[in-house]
């Protein structure tokens, strides 16, 4: 899928009700001068028509003071008064005069498998960092812009009349598999997918468990990669929630434009599969890094184990598609041999050959 989403927030001065915060708000700022300052967040929207219901409860910007020397930390900007209409959340903030930066996020709201920073009085640099702390994480939207390149405005009683904006970009990758089954010409070492029943064969697939190393563990609040490795793994106990089974006469996913976040059974010839994997954070580059293997469970206990030897690319706002071409009866045949194709999508591709051990 080539396309960007977009998330747009505007702010601009205007003379309406004051709203109220009490989710990181500092108190003290009731008796400072205030402005009235307007903002209209837009969600990010899938070209298809088809993607996912957005919620006024995931966004969330940070505000940071200019103190003459850095920025400092001041609050959270109050969204509960705000209105969503599905598509654009609004409303009109009371707020102190002064220099700010303003930091907003769509996605790391809901308690889930990462911690923010503690913001008691931080100043704004990549110190700040959301980590990453096991299983998935969320599919998230930020600025992706170093924060020196964060633009600084002014809130005033009495200046002129602006506008503040923002355009959240994707600042994660995601691993998917496709499970493929195919003939495999010995002569050329093409591979052709063919038709067939349940890829996974009559136990059926019960379990999954996606394994990672040397994965990135920090993202910056702007959506900018920081440092950290670490090991992971994601356990996907009901597979139904993530594998989509074909129907159709080929399988599209991957081709350009293709809309990675309405996987369709007709869009996977039939019988083969296609596993919704990981959310990650990015690597610096595409260079392949992150290690990957994956257990599967059936649904009479049987298990195998895929190993990829090489190292696998995890980039912003790509997927890492994993194509494993089936050449046997099914997944848990036992002797069934297995190729491996590597590349991501979404905004690009790039390819990468892999062996399973």
């Amino acid at each position: 899928m080539k396309k960007i989403y977009n998330l747009l927030v505007f702010a601009a001065f205007a003379i309406a009700a004051a709203a109220c915060s009490d989710d990181g708000e500092k108190t003290d700022l009731a008796d400072s001068p205030a402005g009235n300052l307007q903002f209209i967040t837009r969600a990010p929207q899938s070209a298809s028509g088809r993607g996912p219901v957005y919620s006024a409860g995931e966004f969330r910007i940070l505000a940071f003071k200019n103190t003459g020397s850095e920025y400092l930390y001041m609050q959270d900007i109050p969204l509960g008064a705000m209105n969503f209409d599905g598509s654009a959340l609004s409303g009109t903030v009371q707020f102190p005069a002064g220099d700010y930066k303003f930091l907003p996020s769509y996605g790391l709201v809901a308690p889930g498998n990462y911690t923010w920073p503690a913001f008691t009085d931080a100043a704004l640099s990549d110190a700040l960092c959301v980590t990453h702390t096991e299983e998935s994480f969320p599919a998230v939207f930020m600025l992706n812009v170093p924060l020196d390149a964060v633009p600084s405005y002014t809130v005033s009683l009495d200046g002129p009349k602006q506008t503040v904006s923002a355009t959240l970009r994707r600042a994660v990758s995601r691993v998917d598999v496709l499970f493929i089954r195919a003939e495999k010409d010995a002569t050329t070492g093409v591979h052709t997918e063919k038709p067939g029943d349940d890829i996974f064969g009559p136990e059926k697939l019960a379990g999954v468990k996606l394994a990672y190393t040397g994965a990135n563990s920090r993202l910056g609040l702007s959506g900018e990669k920081a440092e950290g490795l670490f090991d992971v793994s994601h356990t996907i106990a009901v597979p139904a929630e993530a594998v989509t089974t074909g129907t159709g006469a080929s399988t599209v996913i991957g081709a350009e434009k293709y809309d990675f976040e309405n996987v369709q059974p007709a869009d996977i010839i039939a019988g083969s599969a296609h596993l919704k994997g990981t959310y990650l954070i990015p690597n610096p580059d595409n260079t392949a890094t992150t290690g990957f293997s994956m257990q599967l469970t059936s649904g009479e206990g049987s298990t195998r184990i895929i190993a990829l030897t090489d190292k696998i690319p995890v980039e912003r706002n790509k997927a890492t598609l994993i194509r494993i071409y089936v050449l046997g009866d099914n997944v848990f045949t036992t002797g069934v041999d297995f190729d491996v194709e590597v590349n991501t999508v979404w905004d690009g591709s790039n390819f990468v050959d892999g062996e399973i051990d």
